[in-house]
C-alpha cells in the first residue's frame, strides 16, 4: 500500500490514502468502559470512571427511571468524571445513569444502567410529648430526603435491650404496650426507599407509672417435709407429710386471695402451682419459687443469683407488669440463715447486702421492690440475755436503706400478734416475733393492710391452731399499692 502511494504521488503529485480496510476501522472505534463507580451526598451525584483506549469524549446521562427516555441530566466531557448539583429524591430509587464513550462519530457500547440513590440526612432529635403507665407519645422534625423515618425505642442507651423499631410516614408516634415505671430511650432516622439515614440524637424518659394494687403473700410451705426429719413424735403428728398438708396449704394461703405467691421449702416435687389455679410459676431455685396471676400479671424478666452458694443460699427474683396498666415493679425471694445467735446474725446480714447489691445491679430502672421471704430473723435475735451480741440483721440493714417491714406502714393488721414460725404447736405463741416477712420502700409503695391467715379454733383452753398443720410456718400476706407517688 505504501509503494502503491508513492506510485501514485510520482505520477500525479497527489498523495491517496486507500480506503481503510474493516478491520483498522475497528481499531478506531473506542473500548468499552470497565470500571465506573458513583457516590452521592444529600444533593449530589458524583460519577467517575476508568478512561478507556481511544476514547476522547464521554456522553453521561442520568434518568429517573430505568425506561425513561428523557435524560434529566446530560453532559458531554473529555475528563473521566462528573458531578451533578442541586439535585432531588425521587419516590423509591432516585437517579439511573449511564456512560457512553466516543472518539469522532465512533462510540462504544455504552455502560448498562446503574442506580444511585442520594443520601438522607441524619435524623433529627425527638423528644416524647406525654405518655402515662404503658404508652409514650414522641414527635420530631423533617429530615432532608426522608420520605419515611424509622422509630426506635429501647430499655437501654446502646439499644441492645429491649428494641421496638416501628416505620412512620408522619413526624409523630405512639408506642404503648411499654412497662410503666422503666427508662426508655428513642432515636429517629429518615429513610428513601432502601436508602436509611443515620440515627438522630437520643433522647431519655422515664414513663411515669400509674398505681396499682397487689396482695402479696410469703409462705414457707415444709414442702417435700424439709422440716421433719428429726423432729418429735408430735410435732409429725402435728405436721404430717406434704400429701396431706398440700391441700391444706393451698386453701389458707388461696383464703387470703393473693396475686403473688413467694413461697420458700417448695421444691420441685412440692408442685404447689396445683394449688393456685390461675396463677403462673415464676423464678424458681433452690425450693423457692415465685407464683403470679396470670390474668392480671405478666413476666418482663427474672431469675436467680446467690447470696452464698457455700451455703446453699440463694434469690429468685421477677419483674412484673400489670397487664392493664402496665406499671412495673420487681419482687425478691429468699430464705437467710436459719438458727440464733450471733455468728448467725452476721451471716444474714451478709447476705441480705448481697441481696440488696444484686438486686440494684438488676432493677436498673429503679422499679419499686417487694422484699418477700423467710427471713429467720426477727426482734428475738437481738435479746442479748440469750443471744449476746445478736442482732435482727434484716430490720437493721434495710432500715439504713428506707426499707421497712410492711406490718409498721400499716394500721389495718390481722393475726399480727401471732409469730410466723407456729413450730407445729397448738397453742399459738403469740410474742409477735415474724420471721416471715414483706419488706417495702417508705416511698414508692404503700400498705393497705396486713395479714397472717390461719386455722384457728377456739377451744375451751382458749384459742388453737387446728391439726393438722399446713405447715410449720403461717403465710403472711400485704396488701400493696405499687409505683405510689
Amino acid at each position: 500500500m505504501y509503494r502503491r502511494a508513492l506510485l501514485a504521488l510520482a505520477l500525479t503529485g497527489t498523495l491517496l490514502i486507500a480506503p481503510a480496510t474493516s478491520a483498522e476501522a475497528a481499531g478506531k472505534r473506542p473500548a468499552k468502559i470497565t470500571k465506573i463507580r458513583s457516590a452521592t451526598t444529600t444533593t449530589t451525584l458524583r460519577i467517575a470512571w476508568k478512561r478507556p483506549k481511544r476514547a476522547t469524549v464521554f456522553a453521561v446521562c442520568v434518568k429517573t427511571a430505568p425506561k425513561s427516555r428523557r435524560c434529566v441530566r446530560k453532559v458531554r466531557t473529555r475528563k473521566t468524571s462528573v458531578t451533578f448539583r442541586r439535585l432531588a429524591p425521587n419516590s423509591g430509587h432516585d437517579f439511573y445513569f449511564r456512560v457512553t464513550p466516543y472518539r469522532g462519530r465512533k462510540h462504544a457500547t455504552p455502560t448498562r444502567w446503574k442506580r444511585a440513590d442520594l443520601r438522607v440526612a441524619r435524623g433529627t432529635a425527638n423528644r416524647a410529648t406525654g405518655g402515662r403507665g404503658h404508652y409514650l407519645n414522641y414527635v420530631w422534625s423533617r429530615t432532608r430526603n426522608a420520605s419515611g423515618y424509622q422509630f426506635q425505642l429501647a430499655t437501654s442507651r446502646d439499644f441492645r435491650s429491649g428494641v421496638r423499631t416501628t416505620g412512620r410516614s408522619g413526624l409523630r408516634a405512639t408506642v404503648t404496650g411499654l412497662n410503666g415505671g422503666m427508662t426508655y430511650f428513642a432515636r429517629v432516622r429518615g429513610t428513601n426507599g432502601t436508602v436509611k439515614g443515620a440515627w438522630g440524637p437520643v433522647s431519655q424518659v422515664k414513663l411515669a407509672p400509674v398505681p396499682v394494687r397487689a396482695t402479696v403473700a410469703t409462705y414457707n410451705l415444709c414442702g417435700e417435709d424439709k422440716c421433719r426429719p428429726g423432729n418429735d413424735a408430735w410435732f409429725l403428728q402435728n405436721v404430717p407429710p406434704w400429701a396431706v398438708r398440700k391441700p391444706l396449704a393451698g386453701a389458707v394461703v388461696r383464703s387470703a386471695t393473693p396475686d403473688i405467691v413467694a413461697t420458700q421449702e417448695s421444691g420441685t416435687k412440692t408442685a404447689f402451682h396445683t394449688e393456685l389455679p390461675g396463677f403462673t410459676r415464676g423464678a424458681s431455685k433452690s425450693a423457692k419459687t415465685i407464683y403470679f396471676r396470670s390474668s392480671r400479671f405478666a413476666a418482663v424478666d427474672g431469675g436467680w443469683f446467690a447470696l452464698d452458694a457455700d451455703r446453699k443460699r440463694y434469690a429468685t427474683w421477677n419483674v412484673l407488669r400489670d397487664r392493664s396498666a402496665g406499671t412495673a415493679f420487681f419482687v425478691a425471694n429468699v430464705h437467710l440463715e436459719p438458727h440464733k445467735g450471733a455468728a448467725r446474725d452476721i451471716l444474714r446480714d451478709q447476705q441480705t447486702a448481697r441481696l440488696v447489691s444484686k438486686v440494684r445491679a438488676r432493677n436498673v430502672h429503679g422499679l419499686p421492690v417487694v422484699w418477700a421471704g423467710d427471713w429467720n430473723s426477727n426482734a428475738s435475735n437481738a435479746n442479748q440475755a440469750n443471744y449476746p451480741g445478736g442482732f435482727d440483721a434484716p430490720r437493721e440493714r434495710f432500715a439504713r436503706l428506707g426499707v421497712v417491714n410492711s406490718l409498721d406502714r400499716t394500721t389495718d393488721a390481722i393475726n399480727a400478734v401471732l409469730n410466723s414460725a407456729n413450730g407445729g404447736v397448738p397453742t399459738p405463741k403469740a410474742h409477735g416475733h415474724h420471721v416471715d416477712a414483706i419488706y417495702v420502700p417508705l416511698t414508692g409503695i404503700a400498705v393497705e393492710s396486713w395479714s397472717m391467715p390461719a386455722n384457728v379454733i377456739d377451744t375451751q383452753d382458749g384459742r388453737q391452731y387446728a391439726t393438722p398443720f399446713p405447715s410449720d410456718h403461717n403465710p403472711v400476706v400485704a396488701k400493696l399499692v405499687l409505683a405510689t407517688p
